[in-house]
């Protein structure tokens, strides 16, 4: 189905509602009026709990604890903040002396291979003279 202009504003255009609407809608009025409450009843108020219900009545007492609750949350906050600090210091530490265990060791290996490539030298060196003593000059003449 397929509307025009035309019919939209057929459709949207003002309509006489009838003779009695005026009467119609007072006595609508006045019933509506008849069956409601006195203006000056209070409305009846939502109990939000014995434990929640307090703040709506102590808006002083509400911000203030809200203030303690973000103090707190803030004074944590920078506790786990200076915890976490500490924590990796001591890790950082740690880690530190893991590596300098780790060169001593490199370093006590080193010299016990040093200490063992001298003395193998020394033997080959001992033998070596041992036998070069009788020809030392033809050993001179090589060198």
């Amino acid at each position: 189905m397929h509307f025009s202009e035309d019919d939209l504003r057929e459709a949207l255009k003002r309509k006489d509602p009838g003779e009695g609407f005026t009467q119609r809608t007072m006595a609508r009025v006045n019933q509506a009026k008849s069956e409601t409450k006195p203006v000056l009843a209070r409305p009846e108020k939502k109990s939000n709990g014995a434990f929640l219900g307090w703040w709506t009545h102590r808006p002083a007492w509400a911000m203030a604890v809200v203030a303690v609750l973000l103090l707190a949350f803030g004074i944590a906050g920078y506790q786990y903040s200076e915890y976490r600090h500490a924590e990796e210091m001591r890790m950082a530490r740690v880690k530190q002396q893991q590596l300098q265990q780790e060169a001593e060791r490199a370093r006590d290996q080193a010299i016990m291979a040093l200490e063992i490539a001298r003395a193998k030298m020394n033997h080959v060196l001992r033998h070596a003279q041992l036998q070069a003593e009788p020809n030392d000059k033809i050993r001179r003449e090589r060198l």
